[in-house]
């Protein structure tokens, strides 16, 4: 059996469970996985479950809505429109640039892996891009994210690559090599994440029809209010295999509004979002910053140059 085949076998067999069989599951296990993978890319399925199929917690697909096959499918999830042909479905706040119909198609996946998992009955729902590549640990630090102290509300265990590390505040270790802290920097990337049902719910009620890929959105604590943590390093990695995105979006990433009154919008709300974050880091405490230090983001041997799935790059 060839890797297509063989990913299209796998795909039919996690389309085979339904939401009643979630919610008889979802009570036995407190973490569900939710890959999202679109229907023409069952070999990339095939590898995500290679990769999270035989954990201890349930692996379903989440059907990723698909701009160029059903653009008005996408469209659809938030009541959307084309109002900046021939594919700008707005602008986006936080760059002001244009928000492409390929990163709304992106952003309503995410939703329906939101109410997939609410719909589970899991108490935590990991959600994968199905480009996600587990590193060491990988298994140990989530293990122990589920087991020790309080569910925070968004843990990222994924990001972009760059140079060196970021400030941020310790919170607890993950298992013998990670470590669970709050960036005091963004940290871009939507690759792997886990959620509490809480974040789920006010995810989809704070996102309403806001322009903003989902990957800013999720580090944007001050749009939907969250706690938001990282695993440091990342357990997960994008592969750098040729993003699914990435040419439906190329066209738009340079085209901004440049007048005075748009970049000083642009400067405020961009403040106002870092300000967000670093109190959301610092828990309201500002002492707490006196014990900061610089969090390492790549896995050990990740190669730095190695190229990150080219839709997530800034």
């Amino acid at each position: 059996m060839n890797a297509v085949a063989g990913g299209m076998a796998s795909q039919a067999a996690a389309e085979k469970r339904s939401a009643g069989d979630l919610t008889a599951v979802g009570s036995a296990a407190p973490l569900g996985i939710f890959a999202v993978n679109l229907d023409r890319s069952p070999d990339r399925w095939a590898t995500i479950d290679r990769y999270f199929g035989k954990l201890p917690w349930p692996l379903y697909r989440t059907p990723a809505i698909d701009a160029r096959r059903d653009p008005d499918a996408a469209l659809a999830v938030r009541g959307q429109k084309i109002i900046l042909p021939p594919d700008g479905v707005g602008w986006n706040p936080y760059r002001f640039r244009i928000f492409s119909l390929v990163e709304e198609a992106c952003l309503a996946s995410h939703l329906s892996a939101w109410r997939q998992f609410l719909a589970s009955g899991h108490e935590r729902g990991l959600i994968l891009e199905d480009d996600a590549e587990p590193q060491a640990g990988f298994e140990e630090a989530v293990g122990a994210l589920l087991g020790e102290g309080p569910p925070i509300d968004i843990v990222k265990l994924e990001g972009i690559p760059r140079s060196g590390g970021r400030l941020a505040i310790p919170i607890r270790p993950l298992g013998r090599n990670n470590m669970l802290v709050r960036s005091l920097r963004p940290r871009s990337g939507g690759a792997a994440y886990i959620l509490t049902r809480h974040a789920a719910e006010r995810l989809l009620e704070k996102i309403d029809k806001l322009c903003m890929p989902v990957d800013d959105f999720l580090w944007s604590q001050g749009t939907h209010g969250l706690d938001i943590a990282h695993v440091s390093p990342w357990v997960v990695m994008q592969s750098g295999a040729s993003s699914t995105m990435v040419s439906g979006r190329a066209p738009n990433r340079h085209v901004k509004r440049r007048d005075p009154v748009h970049l000083a919008l642009q400067v405020a709300r961009r403040s106002g979002l870092r300000l967000a974050l670093w109190w959301n880091a610092m828990q309201g405490r500002p002492w707490t910053l006196l014990a900061a230090n610089t969090a390492r983001w790549l896995p050990e041997g990740y190669p730095k140059n190695e190229p990150a799935a080219p839709a997530a790059k800034d």
